[in-house]
């Protein structure tokens, strides 16, 4: 990345911004995920258990089984990832990295607009074709 490039910083300070701000909120909905998927595995679990099922209902319990199973995997390593990230991102929301990144994103796009609305008042040659509009 390019320091250079305004709009590539500012898209990485959204960014940044946007992860600290959804930790939790993404932490919530995953353990949700989860505690989901639980239901489904019992559910399944106790239709092998309880029903009298033929070798076909058994093999889509099965199928059925085996895909929540990788679905909720996915999941726990999801929340395995967000928990190993924490510590890290706590210390910066801390340090008030969540404002500061704020400010900075409000800073620059100002400074982008003040740059997009340049004008300019000459102070001697009055009839330049870059010259700000003087109201009469």
């Amino acid at each position: 990345m390019e320091i250079e490039n305004m709009q590539q910083t500012l898209g990485l300070l959204k960014n940044i911004n946007y992860f600290f701000y959804n930790m939790e909120e993404t932490e919530k909905k995953l353990k949700s995920n989860l505690i989901d998927k639980e239901a489904e595995r019992d559910d399944l679990l106790h239709e092998i258990e309880l029903s009298k099922l033929n070798a076909i209902e058994i093999m889509g319990v099965y199928k059925k089984l085996e895909t929540v199973l990788k679905e909720r995997r996915i999941i726990k390593d999801k929340i395995d990832l967000i928990n190993t990230i924490k510590p890290y991102s706590n210390k910066f929301i801390t340090k008030g990295i969540c404002s500061e990144t704020e400010t900075t994103i409000k800073n620059i796009e100002t400074l982008k607009r003040n740059q997009d609305n340049r004008q300019y008042t000459p102070r001697i040659l009055q009839d330049l074709k870059c010259a700000k509009k003087r109201k009469e």
